[in-house]
C-alpha cells in the first residue's frame, strides 16, 4: 500500500503541474491543495517503506545477513524517491506563490521520483525474487 501511494505521487503530481499553466483560479486552488495532500500522503509512504523494508528483512532472516545487492538498490532508490517528492513539494509550494521557476523545479522532481519509482519496482521484485 505505501509503495503505491508513495509512487502515485510519481505519477499525479506531473498531471497537475502540467494543469495548473492552463487553470482558472478557482481551478488552480483546487490543483495546489489536491497536491499538497499528495505530497504528505508520499511522505508518509516514504518513511513506512524505509523502516517496513529493512524491519521485513529482519523478520524474515532475523538480521541484515539476508540483503542482497538489490535491497540495498531499492533502498537507495527509496531514499532518492523520497528526497525527490520532498525536493517537488518545496518547489510546489512556490509555485503556489507564483514562482515560474520553482514550477520548472517542481515538475523535475516529478521526473525524478518517477524514474526513481520505476527503479524501486524493478529492484524490490529482484530482491525478494
Amino acid at each position: 500500500m505505501a509503495l503505491v501511494a508513495g509512487g502515485s505521487n510519481a505519477v499525479v503530481m506531473p498531471m497537475i503541474g502540467a494543469a495548473l499553466p492552463k487553470a482558472d483560479e478557482p481551478t488552480r486552488e483546487m490543483l495546489f491543495g489536491i497536491g499538497f495532500q499528495m505530497a504528505t500522503v508520499g511522505k508518509v509512504a516514504g518513511a513506512t517503506l524505509l523502516v517496513s523494508g529493512p524491519l521485513l528483512l529482519w523478520l524474515k532472516y532475523g538480521g541484515l545477513g539476508g540483503a542482497t545487492p538489490w535491497f540495498w538498490a531499492k533502498m537507495a532508490l527509496m531514499v532518492v524517491m523520497f528526497a525527490a517528492i520532498v525536493f517537488e513539494e518545496t518547489n510546489f509550494k512556490k509555485a503556489a506563490l507564483g514562482d515560474e521557476a520553482a514550477a520548472r523545479n517542481s515538475k523535475l522532481g516529478g521526473i525524478i521520483a518517477a524514474l526513481a519509482f520505476l527503479g524501486v519496482l524493478l529492484a524490490a521484485v529482484l530482491a525478494f525474487n
